[in-house]
């Protein structure tokens, strides 16, 4: 995808300071620590319940990814560069991959075609964002494994 021209470097690095400080603010750190960590749907339709729940935990899905969406947006319309977000949201792509294998199952239920649209394109639709996304669902797929592996070794109570 061909992205038009960026803001200077002074006005990128200022936007980026801002997004961070938007990170750092209680509940969206809480949210973010929710969609690191034990947020983990396993299909479509097990993240069409998380977010139609009406719990805090739906209420995060929507805050975190929302808030990506529009990380990617800002490339999308040249207030950001593509490899400057590359090299400063690292855990952008690491949270898509724990949705990306259901995003078209649900976008298809919850009718909503173009839910994290820009976060695809932008991950998607690079040769290098490509990559880490593999990278990323590997790593996923480790702690995974390494869960199911401890959890097996937790007797039952």
């Amino acid at each position: 995808m061909h992205y038009p021209p960026v803001r200077s470097p002074s006005g990128q690095a200022e936007l980026i300071l801002k997004l961070y400080e938007m990170r750092r603010e209680t509940t969206m750190r809480e949210a973010r620590s929710y969609i690191g960590g034990e947020f983990a749907p396993n299909s479509a339709e097990e993240l069409v319940a998380i977010v139609t729940a009406g719990d805090k935990h739906g209420a995060f899905v929507l805050q975190v990814y929302g808030y990506w969406d529009m990380v990617a947006a800002f490339v999308e319309s040249g207030a950001l560069d593509a490899k400057l977000v590359y090299n400063t949201c690292r855990k952008m792509y690491f949270q898509y991959a724990k949705i990306q294998p259901y995003l078209a199952r649900f976008r298809k239920i919850m009718n909503l075609p173009e839910w994290m649209s820009s976060i695809e394109h932008l991950v998607e639709e690079s040769e290098i964002g490509r990559s880490r996304l593999q990278m990323m669902k590997k790593n996923l797929a480790a702690l995974a494994a390494a869960k199911a592996a401890s959890n097996a070794e937790t007797p039952a109570t």
